[in-house]
């Protein structure tokens, strides 16, 4: 048994922030080098909302559309970094705002940018091992919440969104299999220093410090190495896709589409060039919402549908790296009958 995406939705918020108003933010000098390498012209940024609800109304609306039986679904995986308590579960308050069976597994998986391969992956082995028959991956974030608002580094790049993803059994093809690493001698790259029981919360963590380069943040908001992160996004991520490849007999030639954690336009090109991979089976979405850390590949999926770049019988590999240090491989080879529901929605209302 294989399994397969029959749906996908996906949620970013109606804020928008430009390059003119960051520009006023942070001065034209200071802003121009980064913009021009991060790709990003505008991001989509939450208010009031967090990234749960945006997961709901995807969620919501993709249950909707396709007209599903929320007592169908056996399995809610909620994966994020910006869930909304500690204590309880986000997947588990989810689930009663859907109104979903008491039959069904519901847990979050704590990861950002390599969030959507990860989900994929344990859902597929539910599904494979029968413990579930319909899974529900929400993948969100709204990393903006913890990043400060004058540090130039992170704030041009990043936007928040939410994408809900339906996963079935199929008798053809689906996911093909999967690569999952880690190098957690990097952890420290990405990290919110003040945020859990190593660090708590004090009156000193919420001082503001100002590096030498002139970004601004407190030990409350999320730090970013940045050529430490570069370094191993361009260098280790192609390595991994080979490995990928490798192991599943696949090549490049082999593929429809190849779609890359959406971080930066510099970065994505360069993995592209170093994996040789030709401009028809590139694809980018990031200029007009952001790096949407988890949601981004899925988003970049969901666009991809919706512009006739992936069609039913074609194999796309996705491609995920960061926090952690981590990165996720997985090839999708869509069954010649697929045609999930896709749809985007484009605003924020509670529901």
């Amino acid at each position: 048994m294989n399994t397969t995406i029959t749906g996908i939705h996906y949620c970013i918020p109606t804020n928008i922030v430009t390059n003119e108003q960051l520009t006023e933010r942070f001065g034209e000098r200071q802003l121009k080098s980064i913009v021009k390498m991060a790709g990003v012209k505008e991001r989509r940024v939450v208010g009031s909302e967090t990234a749960a609800d945006l997961a709901y109304i995807a969620a919501s609306r993709l249950i909707a559309a396709q007209q599903i039986d929320p007592q169908s679904i056996d399995l809610i995986i909620f994966a994020s970094q910006t869930g909304d308590h500690q204590i309880p579960a986000t997947a588990c308050l989810l689930h009663g705002r859907l109104g979903l069976s008491e039959n069904c597994a519901a847990f979050d998986i704590g990861l950002g940018c390599t969030s959507y391969p990860y989900t994929l992956g344990v859902a597929h082995g539910m599904l494979v091992a029968g413990l579930a028959h319909k899974a529900l991956i929400l993948n969100a974030d709204a990393l903006t919440t913890v990043i400060h608002p004058l540090d130039r580094g992170l704030v041009p790049l990043h936007g928040d969104g939410a994408v809900a993803t339906i996963l079935e059994p199929s008798s053809t093809t689906g996911l093909c299999g999967f690569l999952l690493g880690t190098d957690g001698t990097g952890a420290e790259h990405l990290i919110i220093p003040a945020s859990g029981a190593r660090l708590p919360r004090s009156n000193e963590t919420k001082q503001e410090i100002t590096d030498e380069s002139g970004i601004v943040r407190t030990a409350e908001h999320l730090h970013m190495n940045g050529p430490a992160v570069f370094h191993f996004s361009v260098y280790k991520v192609p390595e991994a896709i080979r490995t990928a490849l490798e192991k599943l007999q696949i090549t490049v030639e082999d593929l429809d589409l190849i779609i890359l954690h959406q971080a930066n336009k510099t970065m994505i090109d360069l993995v592209y060039k170093a994996l040789q991979v030709p401009p028809e089976k590139r694809f980018y979405f990031l200029e007009n919402v952001g790096n949407t850390s988890g949601a981004a590949t899925p988003i970049a999926l969901a666009e991809a549908w919706r512009q006739g770049k992936i069609t039913p019988g074609s194999k796309t590999l996705l491609a995920s790296f960061g926090v952690g240090l981590s990165w996720g491989v997985t090839v999708i080879h869509w069954p010649t009958d697929a045609h999930p529901h896709v749809s985007a929605s484009v605003e924020f209302s509670k529901e």
